[in-house]
């Protein structure tokens, strides 16, 4: 396995990992797998992210592809990659095979969590894999194939998109999360590099939530995870930042951090570079910022954007939103919802016609044959 190091993207073939840049924390790097390695029947074939717990990568299984996300060795990242797949597997739901099979006709909507499939080729009772690999067990969980671009490659190559844009990707990422926040659990470590844009045959941004974060609520923060060194600094809360331990998770957390990634696609910059800085400092720049951050455009001040955006990421937990949730409908309020996106019929539903056009041609000749003999014969 390579060593890759998820702050300055550098990666050795030897395990050993060393930058010369001021506070890479590259001597930490993480294992990861490369082109052609086997993790059971999973082949991989292309290194798509690295997190701070866990990579995700295409991988084939048989001449299918699908996404693979595999959790770094530690408690903490493998108990944050099984309640991930048990959450999803959760949401998921299992329609009758009646039901499934009547739907299987009609466009299905495009989803906006990934799509679990099962860990392995044979049944499993759990929704996510185990599996040896050089004798180091590893903790893997296998979504449907999913097409985009990460939202931080993204805005590299368009730093502010058409802002109606960024209020529907907002939305969209907001609807993802209200299972989570309708139960009062919080995800806590979004980031742009944990949303895959896709982009519709219209030109709209479809964005997919690729990670459920840390799904915790309350004081659970401190029972389950060490999780200052999970969470990405650049985008917690600031009553998370300081003092983290004395703290308890809210829904206003995940407010704070999405009406930063909103501010980013507006302003078309982080509200905290944190790439290459070590934890402590972006915490502590995050703790101590009391200033209101411009996003610079004044078409936005006028249609109220600005305000909502200052809302979201107000320093004071009481004073933003009480939810993703009604961020969202605050946006919608004046953008509208996202487009609808007109999905592609499933062929066998053309099949399934072309059939029963045939089946109900071939008994009116019949009957039409039938009735002719009866005409003639009467005669």
């Amino acid at each position: 396995m390579h060593r890759f190091c998820e702050r300055c993207e550098r990666v050795t073939l030897d395990g050993n990992l060393w930058c010369p840049v001021k506070d890479c924390p590259a001597e930490s790097g993480f294992p990861v797998f490369v082109y052609g390695d086997y993790l059971g029947d999973l082949k991989i074939t292309t290194l798509l992210r690295v997190w701070r717990t866990a990579a995700i990568y295409e991988a084939q299984r048989g001449d299918t592809p699908v996404l693979l996300k595999v959790a770094h060795k530690g408690d903490d990242s493998e108990e944050r990659l099984k309640r991930e797949a048990i959450a999803l597997d959760s949401l998921a739901g299992k329609p009758s095979p009646p039901a499934a099979f009547v739907q299987s006709f009609f466009p299905s909507s495009r989803p906006i969590l990934p799509v679990l499939l099962p860990p392995y080729p044979v049944p499993s009772k759990r929704p996510y894999g185990e599996i040896t690999f050089r004798g180091e067990m590893k903790f893997y969980s296998v979504f449907r194939h999913a097409e985009g671009k990460f939202l931080s490659d993204l805005m590299l190559e368009n730093p502010q998109p058409w802002h109606h844009q960024a209020g529907w990707i907002t939305i969209t990422l907001a609807d993802a999360l209200w299972p989570l926040a309708g139960n009062n659990k919080c995800h806590l470590c979004l980031s742009p590099d944990m949303v895959l844009v896709d982009v519709d045959a219209e030109g709209h941004f479809r964005p997919l939530l690729l990670d459920l974060g840390l799904i915790v609520e309350g004081d659970e923060i401190q029972s389950v995870y060490d999780w200052p060194k999970l969470a990405e600094p650049g985008y917690t809360a600031p009553e998370l930042s300081v003092n983290s331990r004395g703290h308890v998770a809210s829904p206003t957390a995940d407010v704070y951090s999405m009406g930063l990634l909103y501010y980013e696609m507006l302003a078309g910059k982080p509200a905290f570079e944190s790439k290459l800085r070590r934890d402590e400092l972006v915490r502590e720049a995050v703790a101590q910022y009391r200033g209101s951050l411009s996003v610079g455009r004044p078409e936005l001040e006028v249609a109220g954007v600005v305000t909502i955006v200052e809302r979201a990421i107000a320093p004071v937990a009481g004073s933003r939103f009480a939810n993703v949730l009604e961020l969202a409908n605050a946006l919608a309020a004046i953008y509208g919802r996202p487009p609808r996106e007109k999905r592609p019929v499933p062929r066998r539903l053309y099949v399934l016609v072309g059939s029963l056009v045939i089946i109900l041609a071939t008994i009116l000749i019949l009957a039409a044959f039938i009735l002719l003999r009866v005409l003639l014969s009467g005669r």
